[in-house]
């Protein structure tokens, strides 16, 4: 597969890690689109004008079926993927009302933290991760 072209603009992401207690939300990615069989958050592309912080709200809505409260902006980097380059922001935020559950049909799980390391994420996800296991896999966050 061809490298992105560096000189292109990123294609900016914003990534809503979900969070109850010491779990995550999370599903596996579909077929159709880049890294399919993966686990992965919720989150998208933002759209024109979007800031990433609405884009995290509106793709957890549109994925997991829940309001989003975002919390704030965890992480953000540029990530080479050979699909393109991509500048992703990564949001920690909390379900609305905060007992919400995922819809049914959207493949959204709750994980452990300390079971996220198990899972097979996309590349970039690999520094959250080790944060999110760092912070939440202690057994001392109340669920």
């Amino acid at each position: 597969m061809a490298e992105p072209d560096a000189s292109t603009e990123p294609t900016r992401v914003a990534i809503a890690i979900v969070r109850r207690g010491r779990r995550f939300l999370v599903r596996i990615r579909p077929p159709g689109g880049p890294m399919p069989g993966v686990h992965e958050f919720a989150g998208g592309k933002s759209e024109e004008g979007e800031s990433p912080e609405d884009t995290a709200r509106r793709e957890g809505f549109e994925e997991i079926g829940i309001r989003l409260r975002i919390l704030g902006l965890r992480r953000r980097f540029t990530h080479n993927y050979a699909h393109g380059l991509i500048d992703l922001h990564y949001f920690d935020a909390e379900p609305v009302p905060v007992d919400a559950e995922p819809a049914a049909e959207s493949g959204f799980y709750w994980v452990d933290a300390l079971e996220l390391p198990r899972l097979t994420f996309p590349p970039a996800n690999e520094p959250v991760i080790a944060d999110l296991v760092r912070e939440f896999g202690t057994g001392s966050t109340p669920e």
